[in-house]
């Protein structure tokens, strides 16, 4: 985890790199497309999927539907993708302006183009609603908006196109079962899209490629088998490689097979042990319960962050780590 802290610009390269990681997070949350926070905050809640719909906005929030929980913008852009939505708690002291203006310099730092930004009243009456209604963060920023700041802004890099809405509040009032900010403290709402990295991953291993991996290198790595955000819930696109799974395995009646959950080091050892552990067996279940497959062939086992093939500095690594694996018993 980096930080972000306002100083002069000549000084800024400096200093996003200076400080240790200071906060503690809410298990299984994590930075987004390589933006450090600003310095001292923490990830105080977090929610996201694999694959979503999303309403950038790129103007003021006109109008906003309770029922579908969406807005009326004056301009917005419908994305798909990976989405993870974050909330910040920073501490005590610094103002929505000081915040805001070192994501600003951040995106620039980072690459990204601004597409639109505005402040208080510029951002329509039903901003707050739009971010408090749905995601992290509830009545907390429905009810801030006096100092409200916002800026969208999209990145394009190694075929995957990132776009993010940062939402910077002070808060004034609202009431969170697990939060309680002080009046003034700011929170920062990210919700980061992500699109190509999906297509990228959803290359189906065949039945024939599971058995030579199997035998000429003793395991073989499934990457779709697709999970919700950090949960054991099998998501329907997994189905293609489940077939070819249960496919392998009524083709070969003797064989038996470990299957070994993976993730990526974000939360944790022990919470990504559990994790891991659960997607294994819920891979399992599925192949029990949907294919008819004989629970014995079967051994769930999960090994969390223990076992990276790629490094957990990159998003492109974290999502090399985070995998299936069969092995033969």
């Amino acid at each position: 985890m980096s930080t972000l802290r306002h100083l002069p610009t000549s000084a800024l390269l400096c200093t996003l790199t200076a400080f240790p990681a200071l906060a503690a997070d809410a298990t299984g949350c994590r930075d987004v497309a390589g933006l450090k926070r600003f310095e001292g905050s923490e990830i105080v809640q977090c929610d996201g999927r694999n694959f979503a719909e999303y309403a950038l906005p790129l103007g003021a929030a006109k109008t906003f539907d309770h029922a579908s929980k969406r807005g009326g913008f004056e301009t917005k852009r419908d994305l798909e993708g990976r989405l993870v939505r974050n909330l910040y708690l920073v501490p005590p002291g610094p103002s929505s302006v000081e915040v805001f203006r070192n994501y600003k310099a951040e995106l620039a730092e980072k690459g990204f183009t601004v597409l639109f930004e505005g402040k208080q009243g510029e951002l329509g009456y039903w901003m707050g609603t739009v971010f408090g209604e749905s995601g992290p963060g509830g009545q907390l920023l429905q009810y801030s908006g006096n100092e409200a700041r916002y800026v969208a802004a999209e990145r394009e890099a190694d075929g995957v196109k990132t776009s993010l809405a940062i939402y910077v509040v002070e808060y004034a009032d609202g009431y969170n079962p697990k939060l309680k900010p002080r009046k003034g403290q700011v929170l920062v709402r990210t919700d980061a899209v992500e699109a190509g990295e999906l297509k990228q991953q959803m290359v189906v291993v065949s039945a024939a490629e599971i058995a030579r991996g199997l035998d000429q290198s003793g395991k073989v790595a499934l990457y779709g088998i697709f999970f919700d955000f950090n949960k054991a819930s099998l998501q329907p696109q997994s189905r293609p490689t489940l077939d070819e799974i249960a496919k392998y395995l009524k083709a070969n009646a003797a064989q038996k097979l470990h299957v070994v959950g993976h993730t990526d080091s974000v939360g944790g050892v022990e919470p990504n042990q559990k994790l891991s552990q659960d997607r294994a067996a819920a891979v399992v279940a599925e192949l029990v319960k949907s294919y008819g497959v004989a629970p014995a062939r079967l051994r769930p086992a999960g090994v969390g962050l223990l076992a990276p093939v790629a490094t957990n500095a990159t998003e492109d690594g974290r999502a090399k780590n985070r995998r299936v694996e069969l092995l033969p018993q």
